[in-house]
């Protein structure tokens, strides 16, 4: 299932997604009671980083000949792995041509992202939250592991994880469930107790498909492209 939050309320800790009364867990009816551990998604969750990555994509689409606008950049890109956009965008391209770009691209986002890279409205509270609670946690990407330990490390977060899965690093990367169901097998818990907390449509669908309760939040899409994953 999905919840959509507003970017305001995203990670405001276990709000009530109709009256927006706080619940703790354990609450009768809660969706969150029996949840064990919180699996985050990193690009556009944990970081409203979409407009760095919108700003490198756009001027280098240009030099390709391709107009990268909003809604270009939310339907072909957010979310997805560099593999699938390079098969989408350069079909003709060989293996190595799509990743040499790929590769680029990313050196590009390490280079222009410092400085530019704010936690999302509540998260660092959440977070204490979840340490209060003692609830497991993973970051489960599809950005490279330099990206995603770049972001982490920005806000002294990498070893609060307890797993960082990348879907680069793994046999199936989302919107395939497989990153979401490895890294419940490495904290030890099923799809019951486990929320998936995504930004994209991809990763809802990878959330969804994993059978975790799946929280969506509002930093870079639409509502009806959230809850159209299912």
């Amino acid at each position: 299932s999905r919840v959509p939050y507003s970017r305001e309320s995203a990670c405001r800790p276990f709000m009530g997604q109709s009256t927006g009364q706080q619940e703790s867990k354990g609450t009768k009816d809660s969706p969150w009671s029996e949840i064990n551990g919180i699996l985050f998604d990193i690009d556009g969750t944990l970081f409203d980083s979409d407009p760095v990555h919108f700003d490198v994509f756009t001027e280098l689409l240009a030099k390709e000949g391709i107009v990268c606008d909003e809604h270009f950049f939310r339907t072909m890109i957010a979310g997805r792995q560099n593999k699938a956009i390079m098969a989408d965008l350069f079909p003709e391209w060989s293996t190595e041509t799509a990743q040499a770009w790929s590769e680029m691209k990313e050196q590009k986002f390490r280079e222009q992202a410092p400085g530019k890279l704010t936690p999302t409205p509540g998260l660092i509270e959440l977070m204490d939250w979840i340490d209060e609670k003692g609830l497991k946690k993973a970051a489960v990407t599809n950005a490279p592991r330099d990206n995603a330990e770049l972001m982490l490390k920005s806000i002294e977060r990498l070893d609060w994880f307890d797993t960082l899965i990348i879907g680069d690093e793994c046999e199936r990367s989302k919107p395939d469930p497989f990153p979401y169901l490895l890294a419940m097998e490495r904290l030890g818990l099923d799809a019951s107790s486990s929320m998936v907390v995504e930004d994209s449509p991809s990763g809802a669908r990878a959330g969804v498909a994993s059978g975790a309760l799946t929280v969506g939040i509002l930093t870079s899409q639409p509502e009806e492209a959230l809850t159209a994953a299912g």
